[in-house]
């Protein structure tokens, strides 16, 4: 391949010479020879910037055959009536080499410094990935390590003490040991499904669902963790059956419930609403909290990305990544929109019909 590389550079060094002894004969009435060499000098710096050092001293060496082929007179010969010209082509030929290694010791270092920057670019990416994957393990570590704690410590006060507590703390503890035995289940079952989903495993079965039975599943699932939070259902009148995969979808709609009820007010009301928008379905989720700021409304579908809402959980980071994963494999969308009144609003696009285009 270099053998290839260095021939075309002398070809080109060729054409050069050719395109400069084509320019010299056109202004050849009216200049005299030794004006020509500057034509010459441009085609040998030419070549020095683009070719490199080698085909640029070619370039020199061809421009004086040439020059003194086809302007030194007697022309169309290599023969030198005037012996002066001898002193002319030596000159030329020097400076043409000065020239061109020059240039070429420029260019060598600016293609150096190049590549210094593109390796100092990769170094920092480097550096970068090895920072997030840090702090995505830190993370993940702190996540899994925090109810693992509460559930030993549960359990060694139930053991080590279990006699002599009253009936409400073995209780409190009992309800502890399975609150935050259910998180960490809800955390690994997070990451498998992202992986799952980054690994394009996790494919939709899509049937007609009833949208009735879809609010209802959810609403079944999130039962003990809302409490005693209102929750508000506005579905549309006529439709029933819709194509999703049902179980996807559910959890989808648990995980956008169970972050509504982690940032709304205590006494704050959660409000579910469905509506056909043509041949979509939207389907939204929304709350009467803080809201998130509008620099991280773009962010909060991304894999461990926690809004910092003071007083609040920040959780895992997982679940709306995984919604949006879910979504976005229907073939539809997801997105977030701070109300006006108060609070985030998520609202979801389903296709109705296959091969519709998002309104």
């Amino acid at each position: 391949m270099s053998v290839l590389v260095a021939i075309r550079g002398y070809l080109i060094s060729l054409l050069l010479v050719a395109g400069a002894t084509v320019i010299c004969e056109q202004v050849r009435p009216h200049l005299v020879p030794t004006n020509m060499v500057m034509v010459y000098l441009l085609a040998v710096v030419a070549a020095a910037a683009k070719l490199g050092r080698r085909p640029a001293i070619a370039t020199a060496f061809f421009s004086v055959l040439a020059f003194d082929f086809f302007f030194v007179p007697p022309r169309l010969t290599f023969s030198v009536a005037e012996k002066e010209y001898l002193v002319t082509f030596l000159g030329f030929f020097v400076v043409g080499v000065m020239i061109s290694s020059l240039v070429a010791k420029v260019r060598e270092q600016s293609l150096e410094r190049e590549r210094l920057s593109q390796e100092a670019e990769k170094a920092r990416i480097l550096q970068a990935r090895e920072n997030l994957e840090r702090a995505l393990l830190n993370s993940i570590s702190h996540d899994l390590r925090t109810p693992l704690v509460s559930i030993k410590g549960a359990l060694s006060a139930l053991k080590e003490q279990g006699e002599r507590l009253t009936p409400e703390a073995r209780q409190d503890l009992l309800e502890t040991a399975n609150d935050e035995a259910e998180r960490l289940n809800r955390f690994v079952g997070n990451l498998l499904d992202l992986s799952r989903l980054e690994a394009g495993a996790l494919r939709p079965r899509i049937e007609p669902c009833d949208l009735q039975e879809l609010v209802g599943c959810a609403m079944a699932a999130m039962e003990s963790r809302l409490g005693d939070r209102k929750v508000t259902l506005q579905l549309p009148q006529g439709l029933t059956l819709v194509p999703l995969d049902l179980v996807l979808m559910t959890q989808v709609l648990v995980n956008l419930l169970d972050n509504a009820n982690k940032y709304a007010p205590a006494q704050g009301s959660i409000e579910v609403t469905a509506r056909i928008c043509g041949a979509w379905l939207s389907l939204t989720v929304a709350d009467r909290g803080a809201g998130v700021p509008e620099a991280e409304l773009l962010h909060i579908f991304e894999k461990f990305h926690r809004v910092q809402v003071p007083e609040k959980t920040g959780g895992t980071g997982l679940g709306l990544s995984i919604c949006k994963g879910i979504v976005e494999a229907h073939g539809g969308s997801i997105a977030a929109r701070n109300r006006p009144e108060g609070g985030l609003a998520v609202e979801i696009l389903l296709p109705l019909d296959q091969g519709v285009e998002e309104p």
